[in-house]
């Protein structure tokens, strides 16, 4: 009897969530005013509010429409009434998913000053808010973790000590829509990266002239797109080039040297040094952004931190390994160059993925999770250095047999120079390493490839600051 009278209880709650009608665009700047991200469609769209003056009992109240997408059935969507366009000493309504209870709470609140507590509001105004009646209530979708809901709000509240916020014309608020994944016991949560959204522009909630907005700051944190943009740089630009000249141009400039060393060697190294640095770097920005490590629990975007320390771990294990790295002559030295090598290519090839995961994730910025070109242009560029090393593998083979002759004819001649300067200990020149066949291709090459990785580097850094 138990289990059948649970079951009528729970078709009963499924049927009244089933009915609750969806929140759409339908009539926006017509009959309800609405903000939204600049690309936002009835099947996408990362969150949307909506708004339209009602009379209740004569009296008049704002209803609200919210829906988002908030990522984790703990999660909550708010908005903030804010004087100017930060978090704080605002008035708030929002609501989440009590999953307890099967029931979406709605409830009015207020920010501190610092921005940082959003509590809920219990003051003696019992009917600031309206949640029950026709087509009011909420429903959240575990499917795709979009919770949504609709309620009423005095226009005028009775109790004005905790910053509530009077909507009555003329009085004007930056709209701020605040998404999370954890709501406190007492008040709305932090945002989770990048769920945080606020309007352009002030707007009159009670104006008889409704409008649709669609231009949102998408809040991408600027610690985490300086993360990004290092990580381009350290990547993107540094890495690849110096994989390139160690792998196809220790033959190169050979009677040339940098710093004591040859420029192959010295340009890899410093390379390869300015590329962990600035992955060091970014790594403890991004520490500090996330106060530790990712909250991030949501498919692809946890995804990322695990890439992305993977990549560091190797990037700070690769040369460290380099520093033990035995004589040349040594038997152990092939051993050396293969770790050194797969551990070098393994980190790259990984850093590919975790920055195209990177450009989606919430905290770069709410336009770059919906606009593609930086991940073509990230394409065009592995399938171009994808291009660079096999022509440089072809043009190896081409030149191979040329370049093995002239080197076993320098070996003759420094064993003769050895012998000769032991006989009679005078001192004569060296003579010089051959240079290359084929190396003005090769120079025309490493010159193309640096270009490239600069413009795609420098591109990319751009749309991530920008965006």
């Amino acid at each position: 009897m138990f289990l059948l009278i649970s079951v009528l209880v729970n078709l009963a709650l499924s049927a009244t969530f089933a009915i609750f009608p969806d929140i759409t665009l339908h009539e926006c700047a017509l009959t309800k005013g609405c903000l939204r991200p600049a690309m936002c469609t009835e099947s996408s769209c990362a969150f949307l509010v909506t708004w339209k003056l009602v009379s209740v009992k004569s009296e008049n109240y704002v209803e609200f429409e919210l829906k988002g997408n908030i990522q984790k059935v703990t999660g909550f969507i708010a908005l903030a009434f804010s004087k100017d366009q930060r978090v704080g000493d605002d008035g708030v309504v929002g609501c989440y998913y009590q999953s307890s209870t099967n029931a979406v709470n709605i409830r009015a609140g207020y920010n501190d000053i610092a921005g940082k507590t959003t509590n809920f509001y219990n003051g003696p105004d019992e009917e600031l808010l309206i949640t029950d009646g026709e087509n009011l209530g909420g429903t959240f979708n575990a499917m795709d973790g979009t919770l949504q809901c609709r309620f009423r709000r005095r226009v005028r509240p009775l109790d004005t000590v905790h910053q509530l916020m009077d909507l009555t014309s003329p009085n004007a608020y930056h709209l701020i829509v605040t998404r999370g994944v954890e709501r406190k016991k007492d008040g709305f949560g932090r945002p989770f990266a990048g769920g945080e959204s606020v309007s352009q522009r002030p707007v009159v909630i009670t104006s008889p002239i409704y409008g649709s907005m669609t231009g949102i700051i998408g809040r991408g944190s600027a610690i985490a797109k300086t993360h990004g943009c290092l990580m381009v740089l350290a990547w993107v630009l540094c890495a690849s080039i110096g994989i390139i000249l160690a792998r196809y141009y220790k033959d190169v400039w050979p009677n040339s040297g940098l710093l004591g060393e040859r420029v192959w060697f010295q340009s890899h190294r410093i390379l390869q040094g300015i590329c962990v640095g600035l992955t060091c770097i970014s790594i403890i920005l991004i520490f500090i952004y996330c106060e530790g490590y990712s909250q991030a629990t949501a498919y692809p975007y946890y995804i990322h931190p695990i890439l992305g320390l993977i990549v560091f771990s190797l990037a700070l294990i690769n040369p460290i390994i380099a520093l033990c790295r035995c004589n040349p002559a040594h038997e152990y030295r092939p051993w050396f160059n293969w770790i050194h090598f797969f551990i070098g290519t393994f980190a790259y090839i990984l850093s590919v993925p975790t920055m195209m995961l990177g450009l989606r994730m919430p905290a770069a910025g709410l336009q770059l999770q919906f606009i593609n070109y930086p991940l073509w242009i990230l394409i065009f560029f592995v399938i171009f250095q994808f291009m660079i090393e096999i022509i440089l593998e072809i043009h190896g083979c081409f030149y191979y047999r040329r370049n093995k002759n002239k080197r076993r004819t320098y070996v003759l001649e420094i064993d003769q120079y050895q012998a000769a300067k032991r006989l009679n200990n005078a001192r004569q020149p060296r003579p010089p390493e051959p240079e290359p066949s084929g190396r003005m291709f090769k120079y025309f090459i490493i010159g193309l490839h640096a270009t490239v990785c600069a413009i795609v580097a420098v591109i990319l850094v751009i749309i991530i600051a920008v965006n």
